[in-house]
């Protein structure tokens, strides 16, 4: 009897030790070098998903009146606001992701351009290279209203991809190709 639970005793504690190195294996594969740095506020979260293991990312917003200490860009301010994603190697990608899956131009009171173009312009991946994001979206720019709107999109994309410490700048990919802008009158 004592050599059989010596024996059982052995393979469970190999089964935990394979289970331990399987599990740190699949955390451990980066899949872009950009890494999550969350700082929230209350008033700045938004609602989280329900997951078992959730990070939290900054998406970008608009200050159209101008109230926030948010930086200044366009003709608004930029507010960063928490958002949860479940737990991820590539969370600029899952970022990108959370901006353009948000159907809502409201988010925690500030405004999200996104909405009024995601039905032209889609995310289709990022990587991080020498510390540039690089963002690649698929489609056109679209939901035009005037020239404030023009950079709307590229500060929300910018802002939201520049949070992650690995990331110095932003270079935007239309239709695989390197753009500057992807507003039609600013090119």
């Amino acid at each position: 009897m004592n050599t059989r639970n010596a024996v059982l005793t052995l393979i469970i504690a190999a089964v935990a030790v394979l289970f331990i190195v399987y599990t740190w294996m699949q955390n451990s594969a980066p899949v872009d070098l950009a890494t999550v740095t969350p700082t929230t506020t209350p008033e700045q979260t938004t609602t989280p998903e329900t997951s078992a293991a959730t990070s939290s990312v900054q998406l970008a917003m608009l200050d159209t009146e101008q109230i926030s200490n948010g930086p200044a860009r366009g003709c608004d301010k930029v507010v960063m606001v928490a958002h949860s994603i479940p737990s991820t190697t590539a969370p600029l990608t899952a970022a990108m992701n959370a901006l353009f899956t948000i159907a809502t131009t409201t988010v925690s009171g500030w405004f999200n351009y996104i909405p009024r173009t995601s039905a032209t312009l889609s995310f289709d991946h990022a990587t991080v290279v020498n510390g540039t994001a690089n963002i690649y979206l698929t489609g056109s720019l679209s939901g035009l209203a005037g020239i404030c709107d023009d950079p709307r999109t590229e500060i929300q994309i910018e802002e939201t991809a520049k949070q992650f410490a690995t990331v110095s700048n932003v270079q935007l990919y239309l239709n695989n190709n390197p753009v500057e802008t992807l507003a039609p009158s600013m090119k």
